[in-house]
């Protein structure tokens, strides 16, 4: 299965009931996996739709019911969509290339393994294969045009994961679904969480665009609701870039 059909059987569960928790929690990684695609992508190409955008502002609400907490994600993901225009696709575009494409700086590379201190190249090579083995293990093949490491297809594979358990869990297979909540803890821990809050952090204050500063706010505030990836699933920032 690759990346677009992975999203589009996602978007295509939601329906004007309320989500369940863990489908609105693919939702909205799915979302995040669309926001950093390239923009000439029909991935990305689905944020301009109506209906897409309604599933996940609605995902944002149950989020943020479910938290019962203080939050403006539903807030950051609606100045998105005042973005989400076909008429600004130009303007995304440059900007895409403004701050992905020309820079240097390792803090704003959508891509894990930019972030690590040890540039080891046999390192590097078993980080890769490590997330490749996730991915092939749970049989979603990763697009050539995309990197294993990139945000856009690692939160592709963690939206994926949610909706197995999400399925594992409605058809009562409790050895499937742990099976999906290991490797879902474990894809955190090993190679997501530490390295995506940083990521968010950086794009939401550190560069002057506009699209991608409110994507990167939208999913710093996205990511400091995922409390599942608080310790002991963090591991320590040492291995990061200060």
């Amino acid at each position: 299965m690759n990346g677009l059909q992975i999203i589009l059987t996602q978007f295509d569960m939601n329906t004007i009931t309320k989500q369940n928790y863990l489908e609105a929690r693919s939702t909205l990684y799915g979302a995040v996996s669309a926001l950093f695609s390239d923009p000439e992508s029909q991935k990305f190409a689905m944020l301009f739709t109506p209906k897409i955008q309604s599933c996940v502002l609605d995902a944002c609400f149950q989020l943020e019911e479910e938290n019962r907490e203080d939050s403006t994600l539903s807030k950051s993901f609606q100045k998105l969509i005042a973005k989400l225009d076909i008429s600004q696709i130009e303007n995304i575009r440059s900007e895409f290339v403004d701050v992905f494409g020309h820079t240097l700086s390792k803090k704003i590379a959508p891509y894990a393994l930019e972030h690590l201190k040890n540039s080891d190249v046999f390192f590097l090579t078993q980080k890769l294969a490590d997330l490749n083995g996730f991915y092939q293990a749970f049989g979603m093949e990763v697009e050539s045009i995309e990197r294993a490491d990139h945000i856009s297809t690692q939160t592709e594979f963690i939206s994926f994961l949610l909706l197995k358990e999400l399925i594992a869990q409605k058809d009562e297979l409790v050895e499937e679904k742990e099976v999906c909540e290991k490797a879902f803890y474990d894809f955190g821990h090993d190679h997501f969480s530490d390295w995506a809050k940083m990521f968010a952090e950086n794009l939401a204050e550190k560069i002057d665009g506009e699209f991608f500063k409110l994507a990167g706010i939208f999913l710093q505030g996205f990511l400091k609701s995922e409390v599942i990836y608080s310790p002991p699933f963090n591991k320590s920032e040492n291995a990061l870039l200060d």
